[in-house]
Parts: structure tokens; sequence; C-alpha cells
């Protein structure tokens, strides 16, 4: 992470307070995490929809599937945002997700 501000815990953001009430210490241990942010053929099939909304074409496969795996990790999180809108991550899913690809 390149700064402090992106250095964040999930259990530091207040609007991830419904999944923290779930008894996981870490998003990464959420029983939704692995199948919503890594598994491959939810992401293959979520970059598809994201394509046609958006009309993103992302060449690099492991780059298109990062980049999915965060709007994902987003929606399962806050759900809908907003056109343009972004948020902060917590760092230890970026870090997984990094780590997939």
């Amino acid at each position: 992470m390149d700064t402090i501000k992106e250095c964040r815990c999930y259990t530091e953001m207040e609007q991830m307070e419904a999944l923290m009430r779930e008894g996981v210490n870490c998003i990464t241990q959420h029983p939704g995490f692995q199948s919503v942010c890594l598994d491959i053929y939810v992401l293959r099939t979520c970059y598809r929809w994201c394509e046609q909304q958006y009309g993103r074409d992302i060449a690099d496969e492991n780059s298109r599937y990062r980049y999915t795996a965060y709007h994902m990790l987003a929606r399962f999180a806050w759900g809908w945002l907003g056109k343009d809108v972004r948020v902060t991550l917590p760092a230890c899913a970026v870090r997984k997700i990094r780590d997939l690809s």
C-alpha cells in the first residue's frame, strides 16, 4: 500500500459493520469473500457484465480479474456506490486479491 490511508483494516471501516457482526476477524476469512472475490469463474462472469455495463475492456487477464475482484469486494461490502464513486478497500483484502494474480 502506498499511503497510510490505503493501509486500513476492515475493522476500522464503519461501512463494514454488518460483515463484522458475522463473527470474522478479517474480511478475507468471511465465507463470502472467497466466492465473491477470488473464484475465477465468478470473476469471469462479473467482468463480462462490467464490460457490457461500463464499456471497459482490459486486455491483460491478471489486471482484468484484479479490477473485477476489487469491484466485487466494494459491491459485497457497500452495495452499489454510484458512478465514479471510489472507496478505500481493506489492505488485507487487496493483498489477497493481488496474490491471486
